[in-house]
């Protein structure tokens, strides 16, 4: 018997996050399901309440939830694998998508016309964000892959969104069908090459 709800179960095999950017009178002009899923994620939901202390006690002045902080990090990956689009990529390339056309372009053009949406499946939530950072992590011990932190303000709450990427070995297209097999084989193959390096790693430092 499993331990969760079959529709829990189900929101929980969709791990990728989507970014779309939207423009005034043009609608969406780029979608971005990262290729591979955060490896942590900080939510951070202040209030925007001030507390005064007075002989009395406490004063407090309650101006409602203030607009959300999330951190994004993590790494794209090493191997090549097919992305919800169909295109064939790597940790490298999808690095290089990932922050030139998400963070550097939106940040560049400084449109008031443009918008930036984030989509996170897994739990079900929706926002139009403003981007605050990024981050690139390079270590030598791990000089093929490309770590990141993007932090970003959830500025408004999306209801009703429609958009969904497809990944699941249960949609009849067979482009995708394939696409998510390679996909779970790659995650398996990087994960096991992984290990045997942290060991072999642990070996030579003995």
């Amino acid at each position: 018997m499993a331990l969760v709800k079959d529709l829990t179960l189900r929101a929980k095999k969709m791990y990728r996050q989507t970014f779309e950017m939207k423009k005034e009178g043009v609608g969406s002009i780029l979608i971005h399901t990262l290729l591979v899923n955060p490896e942590d994620m900080q939510m951070e939901e202040p209030a925007r309440a001030n507390v005064t202390q007075t002989l009395g006690g406490a004063y407090v002045m309650d101006f409602g939830q203030g607009l959300f902080t999330v951190t994004l990090s993590g790494i794209t990956g090493y191997r090549k694998r097919v992305n919800t689009e169909g295109k064939l990529m790597d940790g490298f390339e999808e690095f290089i998508t990932f922050r030139n056309k998400i963070y550097r372009d939106f940040i560049a053009k400084n449109d008031p016309k443009l918008s930036l949406y984030w989509y996170n499946w897994e739990d079900g939530e929706f926002y139009q964000i403003q981007p605050l950072s990024f981050r690139l992590m390079r270590n030598k011990s791990e000089p093929l892959l490309y770590r990141y932190e993007f932090r970003f303000v959830c500025i408004k709450k999306l209801v009703n969104v429609k958009l969904r990427p497809s990944d699941s070995l249960s949609d009849p297209n067979p482009t995708v069908v394939w696409g998510a097999i390679m996909n779970r084989t790659s995650m398996i193959s990087e994960f096991l090459n992984n290990v045997v390096s942290r060991v072999t790693q642990g070996i030579i430092n003995r």
